[in-house]
């Protein structure tokens, strides 16, 4: 019996690993279609073929994200429940809009990896006059009539007000913004004529541009992006306007180190993957490393926090 204690006690701690047991309920803080959704199944969807495990969504729309991480703050630590939450949404407009309602620190999750990047766009129906940012600007400042953003997420909001904020202009009641469960919902008013304008991340609304129902007006962003290196950069007019929609794999407060450390070995590998970048690159977003452990999550969201909160506390929340 000392014997068998003695071989056991030499036997690699992988071989107790945690492993999952059932399928992982996977929430979305918003509408189906979201970035955040078509990101993480990219490299789910490859965990899947090389572990079998299988995950479902749970779509909790509301608040701006605010009722699922209020729920995910409620939900046991065993490794079978994950969220995948906006970064602008979570990390800079929940404290600052919606502060009362809280039930959670943001920081108190364990972040996995942030999954990917998609710079924020500015898309209008086909049928409006409105075609490149000079229309729009152009528009914003001889306030002639309300101009409608159709928004999927709070940091869409930040982009539209920045903007009118940089081109000196108080939008008031004439340039409005309206809050969807989601930016496929947000788009899907504008493709109907319900709303004129939207701002959602690119790689959620680029395949309307492809069928003719989305223009794109131009990026949020002060770098040309791959694939869409013609296309117009709002920071050219408002200096700054640098947004993305990005989107992090969390885990509930108190996840043990073996679960983690679960997710980290096989969720890093597959959202680096050959397989995973093909499909990033096809809808217009893209990975950074650094951002691929607790610490990088932390430290590139409050660098994004200390960026862009006091730009939140000016604005009247939705």
């Amino acid at each position: 019996m000392k014997k068998l204690l003695t071989l056991l006690a030499f036997i690699p701690l992988i071989a107790f690993a945690w492993q999952p047991t059932k399928p992982i309920t996977v929430i979305f803080p918003n509408g189906p279609g979201a970035g955040n959704e078509i990101s993480f199944f990219f490299a789910a969807d490859i965990v899947n073929k090389n572990t079998g495990v299988t995950f479902v969504r749970e779509h909790r729309a509301g608040a701006d994200g605010n009722i699922a991480m209020n729920h995910f703050n409620t939900v046991p630590a065993d490794g079978h429940t994950v969220a995948v939450p906006a970064c602008n949404s979570q990390w800079i407009t929940a404290e600052v809009w919606y502060s009362q309602m809280l039930k959670y620190n943001i920081y108190d999750f364990e972040p996995v990896a942030n999954i990917a990047r998609s710079p924020l766009a500015f898309w209008a129906n086909p049928k409006s006059k409105v075609n490149t940012p000079e229309d729009l600007i152009r528009e914003i400042r001889e306030k002639k009539r309300p101009l409608n953003f159709a928004i999927g997420g709070g940091g869409h909001k930040l982009a539209v007000e920045y903007l009118t904020t940089k081109l000196n202009v108080q939008g008031g009641d004439r340039v409005e913004t309206v809050m969807y469960k989601g930016p496929a919902q947000a788009l899907l008013d504008v493709m109907g004529g319900h709303a004129e304008f939207a701002v959602t991340p690119v790689g959620v609304g680029h395949p309307h541009v492809k069928t003719g129902k989305l223009k794109l007006i131009g990026l949020a962003s002060e770098v040309p992006l791959k694939g869409l290196e013609s296309a117009p950069l709002m920071s050219k007019y408002a200096p700054g306007l640098n947004l993305y929609g990005c989107w992090n794999l969390v885990l509930p407060k108190g996840t043990s180190p073996e679960i983690q450390k679960w997710y980290h070995d096989n969720f890093v590998p597959a959202i680096r993957s050959k397989e995973a970048k093909e499909k990033f690159d096809e809808n217009l977003m893209f990975i950074t490393t650094k951002e691929h452990s607790p610490e990088g999550v932390h430290a590139s969201m409050a660098l994004l926090s200390r960026e862009w909160i006091n730009i939140a506390k000016k604005i009247k929340p939705e």
